[in-house]
């Protein structure tokens, strides 16, 4: 991160242009300059000296911090409602009551004593987490849902075996156009599988962040350790690293993919345009021209 402008913030301090307009205002009512020539003298003298000051730089980097946490806050509640809109009734419950128990474990654990206040800080951060990382991965999981639903696994390895014995006849060029659309057609293919591998996957993560979250509600009611929390909330959340960082892998190289091939259903339109018996007719080879008759001569009296 490069380091602030120092010299900017003490310009731009509220101390700083109190004084400023103090200066102005003095200018005004004496009709002089000299109260600005002044304030200017001062400016040059003690701004570099407060940009310089050790606790100044501090307190500058400490207010841009909270800056930037405050705007990271926005922007996630503002993703977390986008993405709470878009998920179906089914998945919105489910997050909401999730919300509930994430919102009990906490409630329950704010009367311990100042000594656990610190392991409790430590396992709300973990619970925002894992609510993020589950909206998060339940909003893939409506997305996989869809696409899994407008593909036709059986009706794509049909084509491709259809390929497989056109390719074998025909002129060359058609049989090259043929196998171009068959790889397409594969990667079609590879793509399903592994999005269903993924939502397999994102499924099975997603289901035992609940399972957790149940399990540590029961506790809280206890009164336990909060140590025994943060433990299994450590593994849960280095679970649920690793399973976003796989899906985020996967979904970047889907998307490398998409880039480079042909759109999606390019190869069937393709395939359908190669056997029209029109373009077949356009195929064949013309008829060789042939010079016209000569005209009939006509006959001269005589």
């Amino acid at each position: 991160m490069p380091e602030p402008n120092y010299f900017g913030h003490a310009f731009k301090s509220q101390y700083n242009i109190i004084g400023l307009l103090t200066a102005v205002g003095f200018a005004v009512l004496s009709g002089s300059a000299l109260p600005l020539l002044l304030a200017a003298g001062v400016e040059m003298v003690v701004l570099p000296l407060v940009a310089g000051n050790p606790r100044f730089q501090r307190l500058v980097k400490a207010r841009l911090y909270e800056e930037r946490e405050e705007r990271s806050q926005a922007a996630k509640q503002v993703e977390t409602s986008e993405l709470i809109q878009e998920l179906p009734d089914r998945e919105r419950q489910r997050f909401r009551q999730l919300e509930g128990m994430a919102r009990e474990i906490r409630d329950n654990y704010k009367g311990l004593d100042s000594s656990s206040q610190m392991l409790l800080e430590e396992v709300v951060r973990k619970l925002d987490f894992l609510m993020s990382f589950y909206l998060r991965m339940r909003h893939s999981l409506s997305r996989y849902e869809s696409y899994l639903k407008s593909t036709d696994p059986e009706r794509i390895q049909e084509r491709i075996a259809m390929l497989d014995r056109e390719i074998e006849k025909g002129p060359e060029r058609i049989r090259e156009i043929k196998s171009k659309t068959r790889v397409v057609l594969q990667k079609r293919q590879e793509r399903y599988k592994q999005a269903l591998e993924n939502k397999q996957m994102v499924e099975a993560q997603t289901e035992g962040v609940e399972e957790v979250l149940q399990y540590l509600r029961d506790q809280s009611y206890a009164i336990q350790d909060p140590r025994s929390i943060t433990e299994r909330l450590d593994g849960l959340v280095s679970s649920a690293e690793e399973t976003e960082r796989g899906v985020k892998d996967l979904e970047a190289i889907l998307a490398a993919e998409q880039d480079v091939l042909m759109p999606a259903g390019l190869g069937d339109d393709l395939d359908a345009t190669l056997e029209d018996p029109r373009v077949e007719r356009a195929r064949e080879p013309l008829p060789p021209a042939t010079s016209p008759p000569p005209p009939p001569r006509k006959k001269t009296l005589e």
